[in-house]
């Protein structure tokens, strides 16, 4: 079973799986960004976005997406797969995190973002010296959307505020062989030597360096570790910045 997103909705692609309790992948993709489902019996037991697993995934992948393809591929029912929720929740789940994620991102395009506590003390102390919203819900010990509420909240009460870089500066990346022609002088940079932000620090276009990510990653030229999340961060931004 495949076809066109705009011909049948993801929603109802999800429920005929479920309706005849089938088991196998069910491979979404809309623009660069891929989501493999895993199904056993109609169920969801496994979600990614390449690398980057679990609901936090899931729940960041647009559950209307205006365009795209899926395709799914029947496999045997895995022994002792259990669902991530009850089909029906996790489906009202991922429509209220998508509409959250909605919000939020018009005061934080990203949740690579890098913001800065303007005190220090909690609530907002794994703010301090700058970190991502990222690495803060890692500090928190919770879930990505909710970190990204309160980086909201604190932004929108004035606690915190966002400085101009993203947690993929730290990335250094060493490109290999073959390259995007269209980006020659930014890959001839990406030796490995320096990071992402000291590029950019050097004078190439944050946009054009955010735009050879995100080819090279869906080109799969690049495979960094966390490049599930790396290629969802940039595409917000790319969204937001085209606002």
């Amino acid at each position: 079973m495949e076809g066109d997103l705009q011909a049948i909705p993801l929603t109802e692609v999800l429920e005929l799986v479920h309706a005849h309790r089938r088991s196998g992948v069910l491979e979404v993709r809309t623009g660069p960004l891929p989501l493999t489902l895993r199904f056993a019996l109609g169920e969801v037991v496994g979600a990614s976005i390449l690398d980057w697993e679990g609901l936090d995934a899931l729940f960041a992948f647009p559950l209307h997406p205006e365009e795209g393809t899926f395709r799914f591929v029947p496999t045997r029912s895995p022994e002792a797969a259990q669902a991530l929720m009850p089909f029906s929740v996790l489906l009202g789940e991922w429509a209220r995190v998508n509409d959250e994620w909605d919000r939020f991102r018009t005061l934080i395009d990203s949740p690579s973002r890098v913001l800065e506590a303007i005190r220090p003390g909690e609530p907002y102390g794994a703010f301090l010296g700058g970190k991502s919203v990222r690495a803060a819900a890692k500090a928190w010990g919770v879930p990505l959307i909710i970190a990204m509420e309160r980086a909201y909240m604190g932004v929108r009460e004035g606690d915190l505020y966002p400085l101009r870089r993203y947690a993929w500066y730290a990335l250094r990346i060493k490109k290999k062989n073959r390259t995007l022609e269209e980006f020659g002088h930014l890959a001839a940079l990406l030796d490995g030597s320096r990071n992402l932000g000291e590029i950019v620090a050097e004078g190439v276009p944050l946009g054009l360096v955010r735009r050879y990510l995100i080819r090279a990653l869906a080109q799969e030229e690049l495979t960094p570790p966390g490049r599930g999340w790396l290629l969802r961060d940039l595409l917000w931004e790319a969204e937001k910045e085209a606002e």
